[in-house]
């Protein structure tokens, strides 16, 4: 009786992938997996536009820059800053700009994206300096 090749599991002849920790057991099936784990990314990450998350530098930095702004923003909130850098925080995160772009049936850009995020921010820095 052949075992998992990863945790040792016992399995059947005509296993293809482990019962227990679900690993492919052959070339075959390691490809037909590698095949849908690209067609579900091709899914889930093919946005309208810029907002999808494609795991690109840009969009990394999009979700870096969002969850500064939503920590700040909460760490800020009884403040009238924590308001706007909440704001900015949100709006910049890739599933948030997708759903935007869903509404609008376009992408936003990537200029417009940075602009609204910039004045935001400016905004809660500026009202958190006078405050």
């Amino acid at each position: 009786m052949p075992s998992c090749r990863n945790c040792g599991t016992d399995l059947g002849q005509s296993d293809n992938f482990c019962s227990n920790c679900a690993t492919p057991q052959n070339d075959e099936a390691s490809r037909r997996l590698d095949e849908y784990i690209d067609r579900r990314a091709r899914q889930i990450g093919g946005g309208v536009g810029s907002g999808s998350s494609d795991g690109t530098l840009r969009s990394r930095l999009q979700y870096a820059l969002g969850y500064l702004g939503v920590v700040a923003g909460l760490a800020t909130l009884t403040d009238v800053a924590g308001v706007f850098f909440l704001l900015a925080g949100i709006f910049v995160l890739p599933p948030v700009q997708a759903a935007i772009e869903s509404r609008l049936g376009r992408p936003i850009g990537v200029r417009p994206t940075a602009a609204t995020t910039t004045v935001l921010f400016v905004a809660g820095a500026a009202a958190f300096a006078i405050v």
